[in-house]
């Protein structure tokens, strides 16, 4: 039995070992592939659709990111459920402080969708002038030649563009562990785009409001919470491709609890079973813990103490990240070792709570992540 749970532990060690080194070497070279990728010569005027509700970290950097893309013609529409807000306050002063941008704030009341994010889009995606639509969550903070790079990313059977978010700029040791948990799954989805797989991730997307009409509009992608994923999978039913940019996206951090950052993650592991059902059992694969607890059932096998094989597993692990992380240029903190540590008990804690529950929770609402359906 200790033989056959060594076997188990290597080669599962093994095989996660491989799947991160992978990850490495493709999320460092996927800025250069796809920007090759990247044919589109023409920029047509784009209407760029901000969604806002909450006063999130960075809130008025974020906005303002918006109004300064380095893109010939794009119109603003901002939209919130309420009329009156603390960040429809700050919104209208960023907007104030760019006339020079066409900018409208709309209201936006309609209830087709499950999902709160899609409400709030409903009135500007209903209101654009355009075909083009690009839409930016709000804490998300843009470079100036990111739209444009969407933009050459929208090629020939293309109906999706989006984003790999990092995180930046964490003022709490819970907005560090989320900083660490985001800019890893960010390396996994840089892998991706290399290996020429596209995902839905809402945080900043461009597509083609005739292409999803197409599709069925906003009401056909409705009863998904991750209307992202559900955009995704409506475009390709059309044969239309997701593809990842090759700039990636700043997500404002700032300071959070250990209660929000778990809650948070503990909604999107639950709504990732729900609508990932091969890759979410697999999740654990990409991880550094299980795979150093496989390293330490493995160390019999070569005469070494589970122990060792234990903590070299985990500290190799994180060192090969950081200097990942180094190469990317993306933030690091003297505070990385022990917010990597939580990042792997709050992450395993996430997924296996995901397994005993359907329930989410988002905002002031309740919903069942399997049906899609509000919980009145």
């Amino acid at each position: 039995m200790v033989f056959l749970l060594s076997m188990i532990g290597a080669f599962w060690w093994c095989l996660s070992t491989a799947l991160f080194a992978v990850t490495l070497a493709c999320g460092l070279m996927q800025p250069v592939l796809q920007r090759r990728r990247a044919t589109r010569a023409d920029l047509p005027p784009v209407s760029a659709l901000v969604p806002i509700k909450h006063l999130d970290p960075g809130f008025e950097r974020a906005q303002a990111s918006i109004f300064i893309q380095d893109y010939p013609a794009y119109e603003v529409l901002i939209s919130a459920v309420e009329e009156d807000s603390p960040a429809l306050d700050a919104a209208r002063r960023v907007a104030g402080a760019h006339p020079e941008r066409p900018c409208r704030i709309l209201r936006s009341a309609a209830q087709i969708a499950v999902s709160p994010k899609l409400n709030n889009l409903a009135a500007p995606f209903g209101e654009a002038r355009n075909d083009f639509v690009f839409t930016k969550d709000s804490n998300m903070t843009l470079a100036p030649d990111v739209m444009a790079a969407f933009m050459r990313s929208f090629s020939k059977g293309v109906g999706l563009v989006v984003a790999v978010p990092v995180a930046v700029r964490p003022q709490s040791f819970a907005g560090r562990i989320e900083a660490i948990l985001l800019n890893g799954h960010a390396r996994l989805l840089l892998a991706a785009s290399v290996l020429g797989l596209g995902y839905g991730v809402g945080k900043v997307m461009l597509f083609r409001r005739s292409d999803l009409a197409k599709a069925g509009g906003l009401e056909a992608v409705g009863h998904m919470l991750a209307e992202d994923t559900a955009i995704s999978m409506a475009l390709a039913r059309q044969g239309l491709r997701t593809v990842f940019s090759h700039r990636t996206v700043a997500q404002e951090i700032g300071a959070r609890s250990l209660r929000e950052v778990y809650e948070r993650q503990a909604r999107w592991s639950v709504i990732r079973r729900a609508n990932e059902k091969i890759s979410f059992p697999l999740e654990p694969l990409a991880s550094p813990l299980p795979a150093a607890l496989a390293g330490a059932l493995a160390g019999p096998l070569i005469g070494l103490p589970a122990s060792l094989c234990f903590g070299a597993s985990l500290a190799g692990w994180f060192c090969a990240e950081i200097l990942f992380t180094a190469l990317k240029g993306w933030e690091i903190s003297a505070w990385a070792p022990l917010a990597f540590l939580g990042r792997e008990i709050l992450a395993l804690a996430a997924w296996l709570r995901a397994w005993t529950t359907h329930d989410v929770v988002w905002g002031e609402g309740r919903f069942d992540a399997r049906r899609g359906a509000r919980d009145v």
